[in-house]
């Protein structure tokens, strides 16, 4: 993963990184321990924990972002040596935004300790010293196959696809319907990864259900990318369901400058990892925004704020929390409000970044009692002061373009309460599907 807010107040004691990697006393920056600090023996084992998933020839895909050096050898981190201090120091990587009031709380949390950031920026500032090759820990067996969940069981290509010269904003879907060669039977869903091109600005994915046509709003969800977004990915026992026959959509937007020679050609793809087909499972999935459409920022406002809540009608366990805004969106916070009177901050991301859309993903799933209500709230900066404010001077309202803006707090949950997912149980409870014969390969599907 890449490089992350906060500074360091001073480089005091270089013991830090001593501590971690060799058994030196604590001694000031400058001092003659700072000098002892190596590359192979300090700062490689820091790299290979933090930064060098994506940092790395093939390095792992944030929806088109691609980390723009390689960290894993000493001739090319040596070149970067104060790049990375900076970065390291000002904690703007690695990329996350969560409140350090949470630290601990999600299982893909990205920082560096403290410790660790003295011992890089003491590194890179007294000669970023090789060391000994002997010290280096064995490297990292990065898999080949390019994608972050893992060796995918399907992959789905959507068709090639133009987008055009005179495009600069472009929508369109694309279907491909998963025939029995493809999916010859229903399989429960472990992981989602989409994937882009580069003229991608986001895909939404949607399943339809054979025989049930494809009518907007009658689609279940497969998830999504936008910038910055992580794959779909669920603790052992949660699943989503891919039906054999569906048809996948691909709804795209793509955003590219336009002009003479800017058509570029697309071919998007989806990637699913399936449990095994005698895994017991007994949550079902569902991923769902919390959101206000109606909202109107006015012109030159540093701090307009919008709200929005959902109360859970059953015993409820949250898997993940994912905020969505664009280009002036500032900070957002989910707070529970209990049926008891208490309440409780799930999340709070107090410095929002369009480009890092991350799934917030519970270390330990969330359980809330039946009655909970939800409470998102999102704060969004129309003045000068923002950088990426496209236009200070105008009123804001909800659209689908990156310069209008969205209040969307999206929640990864199921029941609490255990249920034996079957492929029928799961389309009777879940999906509304009670006669299997109206669903083409309705035989196949009852016999899963």
């Amino acid at each position: 993963m890449l490089l992350r807010l906060a500074t360091t107040s001073g480089l005091a004691l270089i013991a830090a990184a001593a501590q971690a990697h060799s058994t030196a006393a604590p001694a000031a920056a400058g001092s003659a321990v700072d000098q002892e600090i190596t590359f192979y023996r300090d700062v490689l084992p820091i790299l290979q924990d933090n930064c060098q998933t994506c940092h790395r020839p093939g390095g792992d895909n944030y929806t088109g972002m691609v980390a723009p050096m390689s960290l894993i050898t000493y001739d090319e981190v040596r070149p970067w040596a104060k790049s990375v201090a900076r970065n390291v120091q000002s904690r703007t990587m690695p990329p996350w935004y969560a409140d350090e009031a949470f630290h601990g709380v999600f299982e893909n949390e990205r920082t560096l300790t403290q410790q660790e950031i003295d011992t890089v920026v003491a590194w890179a500032t007294s000669g970023a010293r090789p060391g000994d090759p002997a010290h280096a820990p064995d490297p990292v067996d990065f898999a080949t196959h390019g994608w972050r969940i893992g060796e995918p069981d399907l992959i789905v290509d959507a068709p090639r696809y133009f987008v055009p010269d005179d495009a600069d904003t472009h929508y369109v879907t694309h279907t491909v319907t998963l025939d029995e060669s493809m999916l010859p039977k229903s399989r429960f869903i472990k992981a989602i990864e989409w994937r882009g091109g580069p003229a991608v600005h986001h895909i939404v994915g949607y399943g339809f259900l054979p025989g049930r046509g494809q009518e907007r709003g009658t689609g279940y969800g497969l998830g999504s990318i936008a910038p910055g977004e992580e794959p779909m990915q669920f603790p052992d026992g949660y699943a989503k369901l891919l039906v054999a026959g569906t048809t996948v959509a691909f709804s795209m937007h793509y955003h590219k400058e336009k002009g003479p020679g800017t058509g570029v050609w697309d071919q998007s793809q989806v990637a699913f990892a399936f449990y095994p087909e005698d895994a017991e499972l007994h949550h079902f999935v569902d991923h769902d925004p919390i959101g206000n459409r109606w909202f109107d920022i006015p012109p030159g406002h540093p701090e307009w704020k919008v709200g929005a809540g959902r109360v859970f009608e059953r015993d409820t366990t949250i898997i993940a929390l994912h905020p969505h805004m664009h280009l002036r969106g500032k900070s957002a916070e989910y707070v529970a409000h209990y049926p008891d009177g208490s309440e409780e901050t799930l999340l709070s991301v107090p410095a929002w970044d369009f480009n890092w859309q991350t799934d917030y993903s519970f270390a330990e799933p969330k359980r809330l009692p039946a009655g909970t209500r939800v409470e998102y709230t999102a704060i969004f900066d129309n003045s000068e002061a923002n950088p990426a404010n496209p236009d200070p001077t105008v009123s804001v309202d909800w659209g689908q373009e990156t310069w209008d803006e969205m209040m969307l707090g999206y929640v990864t949950y199921s029941r609490t309460q255990p249920e034996r997912l079957t492929v029928e149980g799961v389309l009777a409870e879940h999906f509304g599907v009670t006669e299997f014969e109206d669903v083409e390969a309705g035989e196949d599907i009852a016999q899963d």
